[in-house]
């Protein structure tokens, strides 16, 4: 059966995506196969010429606008969606790839509590986001694991089977004097901190009721960038993938308020900074150079692994990808 679909597709890469290949059908379970094809008429026609005419199809408006057929062959049902994008670069397919690396990690525990939400009636993507303690949007949340080291991936996975509580991310309308010293984390100067703390919107990671990490964002004047001023995780809490966590908040914080771009700005001689922001897809754009002085409040000869800290590299990157 499948064969002889695969055929009648062949022009447009057709591939079996979901949870069939990863083993996480349930009764009622589609078989879902995603084509690519630049012309969604051409796609369209073809579909009416198969032994089996779909049910429906359904032109979707997304970027970029894509095609959903529904059909039954021998009982089965299947659903084929169709994009002008190559089917490895989809967000079905991208979502499998992220869930059997998923799998690969947490085993047959991981897949039995997936199993159960599904069979629940909870979709996949929505599933690995509730067992894993996901925040947001699942399927933003899964693609935001795409750039996730393997070591990472076993964290997650691990905390999540022990059972551990995931620290929730939340927006901070108390106090501010109660961040102070989460904002003493990502900078040593003070008088700094007095300039900004209460710029802007912050969302605070919390781990039950104590805090563990914040975000902040404010906004720069240019309609079209928003900046994360402000980042830091408890030493406690960091390797667990909150600081990341936090990051993606803040950038689907801006998203959600129009801000199709997010600046941010690190010590230039901070490594492992400019390591962790170009592993979530921030790019370089300037330095600015003489910044942390002693007239600006840092103490003098401040050094970051042993390098002389005195100038501000900057990041940005888009809110959408």
């Amino acid at each position: 059966m499948l064969d002889q679909l695969f055929r009648a597709l062949a022009p447009f890469s057709p591939t079996l995506v979901g949870t069939f290949p990863l083993g996480l059908q349930v009764d009622g379970s589609d078989l879902d196969i995603a084509c690519s094809c630049e012309n969604l008429d051409v796609f369209e026609r073809a579909l009416r010429e198969l032994p089996v005419v779909p049910t429906s199809i359904t032109r979707v408006a997304m970027a970029p606008e894509a095609v959903v057929a529904s059909l039954s062959w021998d009982g089965v049902p299947i659903e084929i969606f169709a994009q002008p994008v190559p089917v490895h670069a989809q967000a079905g397919f991208r979502h499998m790839v992220v869930e059997a690396r998923l799998l690969v990690a947490g085993g047959d525990e991981l897949r039995a509590r997936v199993l159960a939400l599904k069979r629940a009636g909870v979709k996949t993507e929505p599933a690995f986001a509730q067992v894993l303690g996901l925040d947001g949007d699942p399927y933003a949340a899964l693609l935001a694991a795409e750039s996730w080291s393997a070591a990472r991936i076993a964290g997650v996975v691990a905390r999540a089977l022990r059972g551990e509580t995931v620290p929730v991310i939340s927006q901070f309308d108390g106090d501010r004097a109660a961040l102070r010293s989460l904002f003493q984390i990502a900078d040593d100067s003070d008088v700094a901190i007095d300039g900004y703390l209460r710029d802007g919107t912050v969302l605070v990671a919390r781990d039950g009721a104590d805090l563990v990490g914040h975000v902040q964002m404010i906004e720069t004047g240019v309609a079209a960038a928003m900046e994360l001023k402000s980042l830091a995780v408890l030493p406690t809490h960091r390797g667990t993938g909150l600081g990341g966590r936090l990051v993606e908040a803040g950038i689907a914080y801006a998203r959600a308020h129009g801000f199709p771009r997010v600046v941010l700005s690190t010590a230039a001689a901070d490594t492992h900074l400019l390591r962790f922001y170009q592993r979530l897809g921030f790019r370089f754009t300037h330095i600015d150079r003489d910044v942390f002085t002693v007239a600006a409040g840092y103490p003098p000869d401040l050094a970051v692994d042993g390098i002389r800290l005195l100038d501000r590299v900057w990041f940005d990157r888009g809110t959408c990808r």
